[in-house]
């Protein structure tokens, strides 16, 4: 092998990790106890005279850097560095290639062997320590990243581990409370009835308890099948059917709560849609009841279908107070109330506009919200088509 050069320029001490391991391999006894000297005041040095015994030795210990002559009898260093490199589990290894052929044809095929550094004999001392200290900082620093990696993977395992403890015990205690809640529902009903006719005061008390009763039951069965959808675990019913029908139904169904508030349905086309028409009507339903609680005395809340491509638009408009650029982006989270991020009082449970987003999802579409022309809000829901 080619001769180093021992007689290094006189200037600042080198200073590298003590505890670094460097990986010493070179046929030539000399070479190897003449870098060994260099490196011994700051690394912990391990020699191998081939190809083989250099293998062997980083498969038997942890190696933070590695100097391997390139020509060498067996395998040479462009093999062994490609098998470093390869080897899985131990993250960024750097590999510095001694060579005395400083042509640029072994230069490239260093490169493609995965080498990430280049000495050429006969070397500098100081240029080697300055090379195998920047190769060793760059490891410390990915070793680091790799460590944040794997804590902060760990964090997320038990955040995703405590989420699923949350939603398991949550779904308990929303089925252990509407067993009971719907005994209490039957009972204020028959007692409303039996009321009615006898004390019109007290029916009207148990008319309300059965109308708050109605509503925590209505977000009970919202929380259970937003966390249904969450984890995948609704099965989508898919069947064609026309989009208009789609609305109609869901108007019809929100039409007792809309006071002097009109619902209008306009539809450019009829469009097929193969989808769940329960759910799909739900989300529409709960875009009306949205639409609704919004809008002011005596205006019209507009129901849009319409045929964009190969996607149809059902859309939902109303004349209420609009909602500020800032919070578009919030209604449809998951208790994305817009009152509390307002700082008003909460008039939602915040789960109706998030289950509209998750059955959009479910079926490959999306949702959106914009202002209206004129005043008021639409929220469109995008489906696409057969």
């Amino acid at each position: 092998m080619t001769g180093l050069r021992g007689g290094a320029r006189e200037g600042a001490p080198m200073t590298m990790t003590t505890t670094a391991a460097v990986l010493v391999v070179d046929d030539d006894p000399r070479n190897r106890a003449l870098l060994a000297a260099f490196l011994a005041p700051t690394c912990a040095v391990v020699e191998a005279g081939s190809g083989e015994a250099a293998l062997a030795r980083f498969a038997e210990r942890e190696v933070d850097l590695v100097l391997l002559d390139l020509v060498m009898p067996g395998l040479d260093g462009l093999e062994v560095c490609r098998r470093i490199k390869a080897h899985e589990g131990r993250g960024f290894v750097p590999v510095i290639l001694l060579t005395g052929l400083a042509d640029q044809e072994h230069r490239n095929a260093g490169l493609e062997a995965g080498a990430d550094e280049f000495v050429t004999k006969p070397f500098d001392r100081r240029e080697l320590l300055l090379r195998v200290r920047a190769l060793l900082r760059r490891r410390e620093q990915e070793q680091r990243i790799l460590e944040q990696e794997a804590r902060l993977q760990a964090q997320l395992d038990e955040l995703r581990h405590l989420q699923a403890v949350k939603d398991e015990l949550f779904g308990l205690i929303v089925h252990d409370v509407r067993n009971p809640l719907t005994g209490v529902i039957g009972f204020v009903d028959l007692l409303a009835h039996a009321l009615r006719g006898r004390d019109e005061r007290l029916a009207r008390y148990a008319e309300r308890a059965l109308e708050g009763g109605r509503r925590v039951e209505e977000v009970l069965g919202s929380v259970l099948e937003v966390q249904l959808l969450e984890s995948g675990s609704v099965p989508l019913h898919r069947a064609r059917r026309h989009a208009r029908a789609i609305v109609e139904d869901a108007v019809a169904s929100v039409l007792g709560s809309a006071g002097s508030v009109t619902i209008e349905v306009q539809a450019d086309a009829d469009p097929v849609l193969e989808a769940d028409g329960r759910l799909v009507r739900r989300a529409l339903e709960n875009l009306l009841t949205n639409a609704l609680k919004y809008s002011p005395p005596g205006s019209a809340v507009e129901v849009a279908v319409r045929q964009e491509g190969d996607e149809v638009e059902l859309a939902v408009e109303d004349r209420g107070p609009g909602i500020p650029d800032p919070l578009k982006d919030v209604v449809f989270q998951k208790f994305g109330s817009v009152e509390a991020r307002s700082g008003h009082a909460r008039r939602g449970h915040g789960l109706g506009l998030h289950l509209v987003k998750l059955v959009a999802s479910a079926h490959g579409g999306a949702v959106s919200v914009r202002d209206r022309d004129g005043g008021g809000t639409t929220f469109s829901m995008r489906l696409p088509l057969v």
